[in-house]
């Protein structure tokens, strides 16, 4: 069966597991020792041509609310969340708007952006545990929730639910200049901000940087923006470009880091890097897995050899 994914790769699985109701978890306590990929719309993901194993899809879509606390279904796309939040007076993920991809896989990665990250409002996790074959809730705590990490990385648990608990009052986070200088560019008053002109504001600049997966194939950013000690670096190094986190420790950027090495880089006809932004690469047409990867790893190699940087790749890595 082939395994739709944003980046465009033909790839199929020996088996595919959807579960659309609770009742269908019947067939995931029937799985032995094989591989298993859980997906969700696969937009963080970079796929080999085949996957010998058991891709698991959870479709489950409701929304039940109670007041600010909220319980979304993993497989609710995660625009329709968002438009729900707004139309219903639930704040905090405006930063988060237009980021692709399902529900589920918000909390996988713990996505963020623009100072905002979404375990700030995860109050616990439904899930079904592969190892004991049980249903389980995981409080945000057990979660283990890290800068684009958590314990759902290990690939123990089947998200099928998360419980939010939403802000009833509106405080829009600015933090990140690149956000507070867009609404001064488009003399949009902060003190008369609303949630839904912040959110349409967040969605422009990411239509500014990143190119729609749907007409050019992609799966965002291609590498985790590096944190490092700060004292290990010259403090006029990628100047405009790095972000203090606190006295000790300081992020840069990768897209920097691949514009200053990019023309030393072996890159194929089937792939480039978008215009406008450089940590985000496009599948031309007709890319493989081979080709993706091993530009993966030259960038890797390249830049701890001029930087002593180490690079993580963002999207997951799915071979043979």
């Amino acid at each position: 069966m082939m395994i739709s994914n944003s980046f465009g790769l033909k790839a199929k699985a020996k088996n595919y597991i959807h579960i659309n109701t609770l009742d269908d978890l019947t067939f995931l306590e029937t799985l032995n020792d094989e591989e298993i990929l859980i997906l969700g719309a696969g937009t963080n993901v970079i796929l080999s041509d085949y996957f010998n194993g058991t891709v698991i899809g959870v479709n489950l879509k409701g929304i039940e609310t109670n007041n600010n606390f909220i319980s979304v279904g993993a497989g609710l796309d995660w625009a329709d969340l968002i438009e729900y939040c707004l139309t219903n007076e639930l704040h905090g993920i405006e930063n988060l708007t237009h980021i692709p991809g399902s529900v589920g896989a918000a909390p996988v990665q713990n996505i963020g952006a623009y100072g905002v990250e979404i375990s700030s409002f995860i109050s616990s996790i439904e899930c079904f545990n592969l190892k004991t074959k049980k249903y389980e809730t995981l409080d945000n705590d057990q979660c283990q929730f890290k800068y684009r990490d958590s314990i759902f990385k290990l690939k123990d648990f089947v998200i099928l639910k998360v419980n939010f608990i939403f802000n009833k009052s509106f405080e829009p986070n600015l933090s990140y200049p690149v956000l507070s200088n867009f609404l001064k560019d488009n003399s949009i008053d902060a003190s008369s901000l609303t949630p839904r002109i912040l959110s349409e504001s967040v969605k422009d600049i990411r239509n500014s940087k990143l190119p729609d997966p749907k007409l050019q194939p992609n799966v965002g950013s291609i590498f985790k923006n590096p944190i490092v000690r700060t004292n290990d670096f010259d403090h006029a190094f990628l100047d405009g470009h790095r972000w203090d986190q606190d006295d000790e420790y300081t992020k840069l950027s990768s897209a920097r880091l691949i514009e200053l090495i990019k023309s030393d880089l072996s890159i194929p006809d089937t792939l480039r890097f978008y215009e406008n932004h450089s940590l985000v690469l496009i599948n031309n047409g007709g890319a493989s897995f081979d080709e993706v990867t091993n530009l993966l790893y030259q960038i890797k190699s390249k830049i701890l050899e001029k930087f002593k940087i180490e690079l993580e790749i963002e999207p997951e890595i799915i071979s043979s």
